[in-house]
């Protein structure tokens, strides 16, 4: 009894067997710690590749369609971002979709984790899944699209500027002809299908936004066609033009010359007898005793002498101006003529020098109201004056009148457009397939109606700043396509004239070098065009620069918004040019 007393007493071992019993909701607390945190960074993970799945696979979406491409670019990106055992994660699934009726990406995925330590508490394994979407969303956005429509845009969308010259020379402005190995799709017909594809991923980012996006259109050769758009108090009634006149050169005073006079007998004897007709009077012979035969006389009464000389001439421009078909104000013989809407630029300054401030925001010299870009015309010299092709000669070098011209090479292209909103895509490619290639490359031209159609303090700000039905913030834009370097000539007549012999931008009209004109030429009109990309930016008008097939010269980086310039060498990456760049007007991103 005293033993089993002293032992119920007796305190000493206690700790221990406490501490035993402690140990097993010690270890589950412990277990779950470590089981958990391994849960938590797989589900983490897990996340992450969810996302970076349903981001991939509407970016893949172009034309706002759910495709295999773009499920398969969601899997891969998923698989890349989460591997298959990732601390032990058995099972691993993901499945992307795009719900009936949305533009947006879901994604489920899911995974099974072995527990390390809680399986010895009956808990094997745990199930994890998580959740993501992605989509397009978009703010108001105007964009203008300023696009280089020359003669190149003929050639294949993948051939070279060396390809090219060949192509041209074979088929001229042709497009879609076989050339070599080269694709029978033309630069045009690409530039088509990248535009209708960036129209489809703005088109279904503001699907869901409410967003209000607007185009406008500037097809450029060596002119714009902007006549429609302006008031036809913009034009001027009259303009000068390198051209030719059907005009008095001399004038030739009465006089009587001998036609024909004969000694013979068989006249001789009654010279009266014989006549004939002249200049519509009938002439008799009469005797001469100085010469001792018959003379005929043939008066020429008095005549004015008219040419056709080809020089500078103004020429009206009232009726041509309002689209009439006009008569031929040269009266040498040309039919009538009915304008086009292409333009010729306002006054300008003939400088090498030409700069524009920022911190002003202004162009120097003075006098240059061509680069003006928000002001309307308030003289003669700040009017436009129509293009007119059909009445446009010109000349030998560094001469001012001629008995003799040739047609310089012309092109008008197709009709600019204001800013409107586009509420299918067949209405949008309605616009673009109009243009078509043809003519020479400026790009001072473009760009400088690019921001005039852009500019919400200039002469189209009634349409610019129209407010947004949600009155939210607008976001504007410039999308500047070129397939080629500027390429101006002496002889070919732009905005500016005929540069031989008007000499508006290098002021060398009385030049005898022809290479010397086309060489400052190019200078001028690059500078022009920097210039140009300075006061649009300023504007707070983001500005893209595309060159497509061409080099993308350090002028053209330059001129363009930071990270704002591509090149594409094909259909295809013309494409994914204007993609990224309709991804970046939009806003890719995830929701929750």
């Amino acid at each position: 009894m005293n033993f089993l007393t002293r032992l119920r007493r007796d305190a000493r071992g206690n700790t221990l067997a406490i501490v035993a019993a402690a140990l097993v909701p010690l270890i589950a607390m412990i277990g779950s710690g470590v089981d958990m945190s391994r849960a938590y960074m797989v589900e983490s993970r897990l996340q992450q590749a969810c996302d970076a799945g349903v981001l991939a696979g509407r970016k893949e979406m172009a034309d706002g369609r759910w495709s295999t491409a773009a499920r398969t670019a969601a899997e891969e990106y998923f698989n890349v971002n989460f591997a298959s055992d990732y601390l032990g994660s058995q099972s691993v699934s993901f499945t992307p979709t795009n719900p009936t009726g949305t533009t947006s990406v879901r994604g489920v995925a899911s995974a099974n984790l072995p527990t390390v330590i809680m399986t010895f508490f009956s808990i094997a394994d745990m199930d994890i899944s998580v959740s993501c979407e992605a989509k397009f969303d978009i703010a108001n956005s105007d964009i203008t699209f300023v696009l280089d429509t020359t003669g190149s845009m003929a050639c294949p969308s993948d051939a070279n500027d060396d390809a090219c010259s060949g192509y041209w020379s074979k088929y001229g402005g042709q497009e879609g002809k076989s050339y070599g190995s080269y694709s029978r799709t033309s630069r045009m017909s690409a530039l088509k299908s990248a535009m209708d594809g960036f129209y489809t991923t703005l088109k279904s980012a503001a699907s869901t936004s409410g967003a209000r996006i607007r185009y406008s259109f500037v097809p450029y050769t060596g002119t714009v066609n902007v006549g429609r758009l302006l008031p036809a108090n913009y034009i001027a009634d009259s303009a000068a033009y390198q051209s030719r006149k059907y005009e008095l050169v001399r004038s030739q005073p009465a006089e009587t010359v001998v036609h024909f006079q004969s000694r013979s007998s068989a006249y001789t004897w009654n010279c009266g007898l014989y006549s004939g007709v002249w200049h519509g009077t009938r002439i008799y012979g009469r005797y001469d005793n100085g010469y001792g035969g018959c003379i005929w006389d043939d008066y020429h009464p008095a005549e004015n002498i008219y040419e056709t000389v080809y020089k500078r001439v103004v020429h009206p421009t009232n009726v041509y101006k309002t689209f009439s078909w006009t008569s031929d104000p040269t009266g040498s013989g040309l039919s009538s003529s009915i304008w086009g809407g292409c333009i010729m630029e306002r006054d300008t300054v003939a400088s090498g020098s030409i700069s524009y401030s920022t911190g002003t925001r202004s162009f120097s010299p003075n006098g240059l109201y061509d680069l003006d870009i928000d002001s309307a015309p308030t003289s003669e010299a700040t009017k436009w004056r129509p293009y007119w092709p059909e009445v446009s000669f010109y000349r030998n070098l560094n001469t001012t009148e001629t008995s003799s011209g040739s047609s310089p090479q012309t092109s008008c292209p197709y009709e600019a457009r204001l800013l409107a909103e586009y509420s299918t895509l067949k209405t949008f490619q309605d616009y673009n397939k109009n243009l078509v290639p043809d003519g020479g490359t400026y790009h001072d031209i473009g760009l400088l109606w690019g921001a005039r159609l852009s500019s919400e303090n200039g002469i189209f700000a009634s349409n610019v700043a129209a407010p947004a039905l949600n009155s939210g913030y607008v976001s504007r834009h410039i999308i500047f396509m070129t397939d080629g370097q500027l390429d101006p000539g002496d002889t070919y007549y732009n905005a500016y004239g005929i540069e031989r012999h008007d000499g508006r931008i290098t002021g060398m009209s009385t030049s005898t070098n022809q290479n010397s004109i086309i060489a400052e030429q190019r200078t001028r009109h690059t500078n022009r065009y920097k210039q140009l990309c300075k006061a649009i930016k300023a504007k707070g008008i983001r500005l893209w620069v595309v060159a497509f097939n061409t080099t993308l010269t350090s002028e053209m980086t330059d001129c363009a918004s930071p990270n704002s310039s591509f090149t594409a060498d094909n259909a295809a990456s013309l494409n994914e040019a204007f993609q990224d760049i309709a991804e970046q007007v939009a806003d890719l991103r995830l929701t929750d």
